[in-house]
């Protein structure tokens, strides 16, 4: 990592100065990081297989959900990374076909017929049964494949169906492994890091009801965000399905009027009396190079960077396997977890610069005095609290947050930048902060 900052670092002699004192704010890192945690890292560091060492895998049930629009493309991402080592898991879609050799399921299949008869989430689904993927063209599917967010979900048929896929999910997983300790539910686009999945989940008696998840609210129901992943112990999951068997119209009336189903299922474990646990940052929502990593999310004193990362949502299929080896790596190499700020020295660090073509930092506070790249990178540098900027037209975007972004898509063009001489003082403020700061628990 260091040869690279120093080539970026050094370009310019003012530069020397941010150089060393990232090297002894890197340094400093290293000679505090926690001690190896219990039994775990002391085996799996020296191992050539990635699933030697991961105690608690035997116990836990994992269902991956997804849809048919985005199902060929995410899910064999999946199949040498996040599903590897797990011994008990299946795929769940809203249709039934094999890809690339793995079943996937379709979940819907024991949903009221009058209702997959009559509503109008279930078009789609119908057109499905009845011609499977050659039921829409191409550019149908590509199009809702990129279709937007919007306050009410993504617009388009396939995710509108998805809310109600999230309590048969539930049953199906209960009935297919009774037995299992811990219910772990995924998205296409969820990425697992399961050695501190693991490691965190050991904090908890499996035998009690819990329900942990990132948190997230719509109305007065407290959720777990699907896209983080989240957990649920067998008496939990026990609870929520016995109970909505028991009261089926009403949760498939209370589904068809919501537009989100993991709020659906949250609705339903608080009516069984399991509330969610707060588990961000341990699970997060964002990907690593959007992570907000001094983010008061979850309060002033659980910012993600001290952190042990457990998950994180919207890892593009093609870094999949690019992520997964710089975890290995890190595994083979160091006697620890990853913590989210293991992540940011060794995978974003390494790729920020002063300024970047074609590139979207995601900044997201407009400056409308500022109408070029200069005037956006002196707007930034005249704020103390900003860590940087893009521009793109002539609309100039600033952030205090320290985000690498991707490359920008679009007709215009964008450019982005950074204050590379505040990442070290960045850098100072939040180690400051790690005072036994590990896990997220209750």
């Amino acid at each position: 990592m260091l040869p690279t900052v120093l080539s970026r670092l050094t370009r310019s002699p003012s530069r020397v100065f941010v150089l060393i004192l990232i090297i002894l704010v890197i340094f400093q890192l290293f000679s505090i990081r926690s001690h190896p945690t219990s039994k775990f890292s002391s085996r799996y560091a020296d191992a050539s297989d990635p699933c030697e060492g991961l105690e608690g895998l035997d116990d836990i049930f994992v269902t991956l959900r997804t849809g048919t629009t985005e199902a060929p493309r995410k899910l064999p991402a999946h199949y040498k990374t996040t599903l590897r080592c797990l011994p008990h898991y299946e795929l769940y879609s809203d249709f039934e076909e094999v890809i690339e050799g793995k079943h996937v399921y379709d979940v819907l299949d024991e949903v009221n017929p009058e209702i997959t008869a009559t509503h109008p989430d279930f078009v789609y689904y119908n057109k499905l049964k009845g011609k499977g993927r050659n039921a829409f063209t191409a550019e149908e599917m590509a199009e809702w494949a990129g279709a937007k967010n919007t306050n009410s979900g993504r617009d388009s048929p396939g995710w509108r169906l998805d809310k109600w896929k999230f309590l048969p999910l539930a049953d199906k997983a209960l009935r297919v492994r009774p037995d299992a300790k811990w219910f772990v539910f995924i998205e296409s686009d969820t990425y697992v890091l399961w050695p501190s999945l693991l490691a965190w989940l050991r904090h908890f008696d499996a035998s009690k009801p819990w329900y942990l998840g990132q948190q997230m609210q719509i109305g007065d129901v407290v959720f777990a965000y699907g896209g983080a992943g989240f957990a649920i112990s067998q008496p939990a999951l026990k609870k929520v399905v016995e109970h909505r068997n028991t009261n089926l119209k009403y949760y498939d009336d209370f589904t068809a009027g919501h537009w989100a189903g993991d709020c659906v299922l949250g609705k339903a474990l608080a009516d069984v009396g399991v509330p969610l646990t707060w588990s961000y940052p341990t699970l997060s929502s964002e990907e690593p190079v959007d992570t907000d990593y001094e983010s008061g999310f979850s309060g002033p004193e659980k910012q993600p960077w001290c952190y042990y990362a457990a998950s994180y949502h919207h890892l593009p299929p093609a870094e999949y396997h690019d992520f997964y080896a710089f975890e290995q790596s890190w595994y083979r190499t160091n006697q620890t977890l990853l913590r989210h700020k293991d992540v940011f020295f060794n995978y974003v660090l390494p790729l920020l610069a002063d300024t970047r073509d074609d590139w979207d930092n995601h900044s997201d506070k407009e400056q409308v005095t500022a109408n070029s790249f200069v005037a956006c990178r002196d707007a930034c540098k005249n704020d103390a609290a900003c860590m940087q900027f893009t521009i793109s037209g002539q609309t100039c975007k600033t952030s205090t947050a320290l985000r690498l972004g991707r490359k920008a898509h679009g007709t215009e063009s964008m450019k982005s930048g950074w204050m590379m001489d505040r990442v070290g003082p960045f850098i100072e403020r939040l180690e400051s902060t790690c005072h036994n700061r590990d896990w997220i628990l209750p």
